[in-house]
């Protein structure tokens, strides 16, 4: 995982979008294993391809998943379940989680936020210190709220600042969850409070165990060097582009596990 503030989930490890740093984390590796670096912005993605570039190897996958916090280490999560074999459907899986999944975060305020992108009233209203602000990952928007509304899901991924919000309500949370404890450093929101949430609704491991099923893995499209099957435009190991550009419906129904 490569990204400032990622919380690794086991068997998983984060460095930050840095190259030595990244380096350092494919280095320690065990020899022989294939590894996948997880990016989340522009940054985590040009230092990940810098590595890839300087080891020269085709065993170093990249993926790019602009997600939260919280909703990347649930990717993260999924993409640890895959064999070292069927690692050419990270692609897949990433997508699958991410539509099985909502994010939403409330913020102290969004002057410094860009994304998703705030209008001047919300600037406005930032100045004010008892100000709250709800990010709706999915939909991309901002609006003025007091708590994080009541969430659906089989589990709830959480993070939030050091310094917590007065009289934050978690009860309309999944009662299943998992605190991430995220250290010291820029805030990913860039507000000096802020809770994030990621719930998911359905198992991972329904997920990882649907992309394997050998009816659905077949109808992904095959990258032309490696024969690995892969998702999207190009193979995640060798960059190259996937052989067949149309998947089948059944693959990418949102939701639509079998």
């Amino acid at each position: 995982m490569v990204a400032d503030q990622a919380v690794a989930p086991r068997g998983a490890v984060s460095a930050v979008a840095d190259r030595r740093a990244i380096a350092a984390a494919v280095g320690a590796a065990p020899r022989g294993s294939l590894v996948v670096l997880l990016s989340s912005d522009e940054a985590g993605w040009r230092e990940s391809r810098a590595v890839r570039l300087a080891y020269g190897r085709e065993d170093i996958g990249l993926l790019r998943c602009d997600v939260p916090l919280t909703a990347l280490f649930v990717v993260a999560s999924a993409l640890t379940m895959l064999p070292d074999g069927e690692l050419g459907l990270a692609g897949a899986v990433s997508a699958m989680v991410t539509r099985a999944s909502s994010t939403f975060a409330l913020l102290s305020s969004v002057g410094s936020l860009d994304r998703p992108n705030p209008h001047l009233g919300h600037h406005a209203a930032s100045l004010w210190p008892s100000s709250r602000f709800l990010v709706d990952w999915e939909l991309q928007r901002v609006s003025r709220a007091r708590q994080i509304p009541p969430l659906e899901g089989h589990i709830a991924v959480i993070a939030r600042s050091a310094n917590a919000f007065v009289a934050f309500d978690d009860a309309s949370l999944p009662a299943e969850r998992a605190e991430l404890e995220v250290g010291p450093g820029r805030s990913p929101w860039r507000c000096a409070r802020w809770v994030e949430v990621t719930t998911l609704n359905e198992w991972l491991e329904d997920i990882v165990g649907y992309v394997l099923r050998p009816d659905v893995s077949r109808t992904f499209p095959v990258c032309p060097s490696c024969g690995r099957a892969g998702w999207g435009q190009a193979c995640v190991f060798c960059q190259l582009p996937l052989t067949e550009a149309a998947l089948s419906s059944a693959a990418v129904t949102p939701g639509g596990l079998a």
